[in-house]
């Protein structure tokens, strides 16, 4: 897919030299036709419609954009922060209004419904969210977000994000099923119609030769009438094997389409799993940090970092390069500050639904691992690929299995934290702000991040 992760384990000698070979020719790697991949992809994400690719200039004017988010993978961290910040979001930005003008041009000369058919501003806007998710997550791996109150903001319009695209992405797989389905349907019809055509044809082949028979039998005073009866039972039978012939070649193409569906649906399920364990992730973090906060365990944060500012002038000024998108729409301090306002919520009920996002999210762990391939170091052989028995190519794995362990042990010590944290707050004497404060105030509270580099534990 062109939405995977940037290469691991490469040095700064490997990665260059990735960069300078990404695109010669006018050709990907100097092989393979770069617009006709980004139009398969169009096709396979978004069900993008072939009229539309080759009736307009739209594959060549998305191709560059497309390739420019495969040169930012092969930067380094901070590199491709800027990139995307510099480069990749105002060029999205255009790109949005342009697949605007598309849709609208492409639903006026096919008399399409305006408001169920926008196939390339959704594959558009669809890279646009991907891209500002993994920006946030980039500010985190580099540690822009350091302290608590920084960190909450971050994971909070990570949220977001991940909300919005598994929205996105719910709305494109149902206008995907429809289109395939209706393809399907007009497939079948034009091969009846092909079907009926034939056997129209052989009819009417029949009646001539039938006609031509009794002409020639009454020219030839009714000789060789058996033969000619022979010959016309032998066409009849050759007619029937005809029908039968085709009857067959539609079942056959049927049967590979839905063998085909099933391998989409099935990666299209697997993506939306992984994006859901990172959302349950952000928000189990968000409501934790929250908790702490009930609990008086966190300081607020320190006036000198709006000695000559604002909190709200800090908000903007992070999440800037998103200002400009016109979609998803920009979140303004004041949606944060409603979002992550739980002052209103009991502790108890806040602790209760911070634990369950993590067992949630552990129980999504658990199915993944069933279904993602074992490593070489779990299990001493060569890569044994599960799926391999689906199909023979390799399929697209949104997340690793290495990195689903790590989550894992990222969902296991927070829920271990939040327990003991609730088991302070049962504890008899006192109300529960005052029993978790007083037993705990001295241990303080530190954010790691050593099991995961995009989700920290917190440990007191």
């Amino acid at each position: 897919g062109m939405d995977t992760e940037a290469p691991l384990g490469m040095n700064v000698l490997s990665r260059s030299l990735l960069v300078l070979n990404l695109y010669f020719d006018d050709k990907l790697f100097g092989q393979y036709d770069f617009s006709q991949m980004v139009g398969q992809h169009m096709k396979t994400q978004c069900a993008v419609p072939e009229l539309l690719l080759t009736s307009t200039d739209w594959l060549t004017r998305i191709a560059k954009p497309m390739y420019d988010t495969l040169k930012a993978l092969c930067l380094n961290r901070h590199r491709e922060r800027g990139f995307t910040e510099s480069v990749l979001l105002p060029a999205f930005q255009v790109l949005q209004y342009e697949a605007a003008t598309v849709d609208e041009k492409f639903r006026a000369e096919n008399g399409l419904d305006a408001t169920k058919v926008s196939y390339a501003t959704n594959y558009v806007i669809l890279n646009t969210i991907r891209l500002m998710e993994r920006h946030v997550g980039l500010g985190i791996e580099l540690g822009l977000y350091p302290n608590w109150y920084d960190l909450n903001t971050a994971l909070w319009y990570r949220d977001f994000l991940l909300s919005a695209l598994m929205n996105v992405k719910g709305s494109v797989v149902r206008d995907r099923t429809q289109r395939k389905e209706m393809d399907q349907q007009i497939k079948r019809e034009e091969e009846e119609e092909e079907e009926r055509n034939r056997a129209a044809a052989a009819t009417e082949a029949a009646k001539q030769t039938q006609s031509m028979q009794q002409q020639h039998q009454q020219q030839h005073g009714g000789k060789k009438r058996g033969k000619a009866k022979k010959g016309k039972k032998s066409k009849q039978q050759q007619q029937k094997q005809v029908t039968a012939t085709s009857t067959q070649i539609p079942n056959n193409g049927t049967s590979t389409t839905s063998t085909q569906l099933t391998a989409e649906d099935f990666e299209d399920r697997l993506e939306y799993t992984s994006l859901l364990l990172h959302r349950n992730l952000c928000r189990g973090l968000v409501r934790y940090i929250a908790v702490l906060r009930q609990a008086k365990m966190l300081p607020d944060p320190p006036a000198s970092i709006t000695m000559f500012t604002t909190h709200q002038k800090r908000f903007e000024k992070r999440f800037e390069a998103f200002s400009t998108l016109p979609q998803p729409p920009g979140l303004c301090y004041d949606d944060y500050v409603r979002g992550s306002d739980f002052s209103s919520v009991r502790s108890e009920d806040l602790l209760a639904s911070a634990t369950e996002c993590f067992r949630s999210a552990k129980g999504i762990v658990d199915q993944l691992l069933d279904v993602l391939p074992e490593s070489c170091a779990e299990t001493g052989v060569a890569l044994v690929d599960k799926t391999e028995r689906r199909r023979h190519d390799n399929m697209y794995i949104p997340i690793r299995r290495e990195e689903v362990l790590a989550l894992a042990k990222v969902c296991v010590t927070n829920s271990l934290f939040l327990h003991k944290l609730s088991s302070f707050s049962s504890s008899p004497g006192g109300s529960g702000k005052e029993r978790t404060s007083g037993n705990i105030a001295g241990g303080g509270v530190s954010l790691d991040f050593k099991i995961h580099k995009l989700y920290c534990t917190i440990k007191y």
